[in-house]
């Protein structure tokens, strides 16, 4: 089957905020003397806020509720997202490589919607992105499929033909759950790291490369 469309995922894959995420909940939590293992961490990406949130919790010993939690870094995250955002390499190339071929494309992050238009007007793709759909306006987050069906329904695409961009495990199987063909994209791999996914590349130069080769699954 011909891919016709691609459903991205944002943070970690199209803008380099996993860092400035991870920094954010630290900020929260440090006056507390509790600290963010990588192990828990690496559990907390691709995750909707208090579902985030509600790991963290569970790994340190400190008097917030999730929802104050939650908030506090919100708080913490904007004020550095209002600074810019680092794009990840590669991304500028591949929408070219979309825009020449007039691929219809859309967002499907765990990011609330507000959040994710914010992103993409700092990155000037507001107005060429197809479709959103945000962790905020479905009942499951990830690794269900709700985002990514939700995706493809707004873009008016079936899901099995779309081409489903990912950084992490959970972003993979909700996009497999929905019957996407599934692109890992990684520098940084280890054997099995994800097992929902159809092929895996270092960076989005690569993906742009092979563009023609991945819609044609």
């Amino acid at each position: 089957m011909t891919l016709t469309a691609i459903i991205f995922d944002m943070d970690g894959l199209m803008v380099d905020t996993e860092p400035l995420s991870r920094r954010a909940w630290e900020q929260v939590i440090g006056p507390f003397g509790a600290r963010l293992t990588d192990e828990v961490y690496g559990r907390m990406i691709g995750r909707r806020s208090p579902e985030a949130g509600q790991l963290l919790l569970d790994s340190v010993n400190i008097p917030l509720s999730v929802e104050e939690l939650v908030e506090q870094k919100t708080a913490v995250f904007n004020q550095t997202l209002a600074q810019g955002v680092p794009v990840m390499p590669g991304l500028m190339e591949l929408h070219a490589e979309i825009a020449r071929r007039g691929l219809p494309w859309a967002v499907a992050t765990s990011s609330p919607r507000h959040h994710a238009r914010l992103i993409l007007a700092q990155l000037g793709l507001l107005e060429r992105c197809g479709a959103i759909a945000g962790g905020d306006e479905v009942t499951h987050g990830k690794p269900a499929p709700d985002i990514y069906l939700l995706a493809a329904e707004r873009l008016g695409v079936p899901p099995q033909q779309c081409l489903a961009l990912e950084d992490s495990a959970p972003g993979c199987q909700s996009a497999a759950s929905a019957g996407m063909t599934v692109v890992a994209v990684s520098a940084s791999l280890t054997p099995g790291s994800f097992p929902c996914a159809n092929h895996i590349y270092p960076n989005l130069n690569r993906v742009a490369q092979s563009l023609d080769i991945l819609l044609q699954e």
